[in-house]
């Protein structure tokens, strides 16, 4: 089993997306005209891997006449995770079987068997020399059903007023991934009359992935 990389659109997987529904979730996409077999690479979105060290056992063969069967790919739901899921166009030679790599990205898709909640609060911390100070200390505390890669949410600072959205504002990333339960962000020291509030980081990639609210 090889990948190899393709330039020719009409080998190209396309318009991935996927439902959920009683229990379990189904993928779709459009086959290309000329490809009959596929390869499922499904892994965990929070881990890292290389496209060229894929485990063979992390692959599955999935053919036009099942995806015809049960009008997709179907899995039973099991738990709240997030998965990456990539469809390769396959290929049969005599030799090896040629697994399709696209570059455009059309072929993979971020899924979430649920939509988990994430809570978050923004505690001042008060000390006997806070009152005669120009600054506050805050912290940020973050509930999460789930464990999140620190790119999901950032947190920005604006001064008069709380931030609206996350361009309106100095935008800050968390250093560490946050995981299941409650987690206590370092103590931040800002100016009194600056405030925060906590964003989805890419909202066109995880918008629809999370629940985020404050307490």
């Amino acid at each position: 089993m090889e990948i190899v990389e393709f330039k020719d659109d009409l080998y190209k997987i396309s318009d991935l997306e996927y439902s959920l529904d009683k229990g379990k979730f189904t993928i779709r996409w459009k086959w290309p005209k000329d490809i009959d077999i596929v390869y499922i690479l499904k892994v965990n979105n929070l881990d890292d891997f290389s496209m060229e060290h894929i485990p063979k056992d992390s692959l599955k063969l999935y053919t036009k006449e099942e995806y015809r069967e049960f009008n997709g790919y179907t899995e039973t739901i099991k738990e709240i995770k997030q998965y990456k899921f990539i469809v390769f166009p396959a290929r049969e030679t005599e030799e090896d079987i040629l697994l399709l790599k696209q570059q455009d990205g059309e072929n993979e898709i971020i899924l979430s068997t649920g939509i988990p909640n994430i809570y978050y609060s923004i505690k001042e911390i008060k000390g006997i020399k806070s009152f005669f100070s120009k600054e506050k200390t805050v912290q940020i505390i973050i509930y999460s059903d789930v464990e999140l890669k620190n790119d999901v949410l950032c947190y920005v600072k604006k001064r008069g007023s709380y931030p609206l959205n996350k361009s309106d504002g100095v935008l800050f990333n968390f250093v560490d991934n946050i995981y299941p339960g409650e987690n206590v962000m370092p103590e931040i020291i800002i100016n009194k009359d600056e405030y925060i509030k906590v964003f989805i980081n890419d909202v066109e990639r995880y918008g629809n992935i999370y629940n985020l609210k404050q307490k």
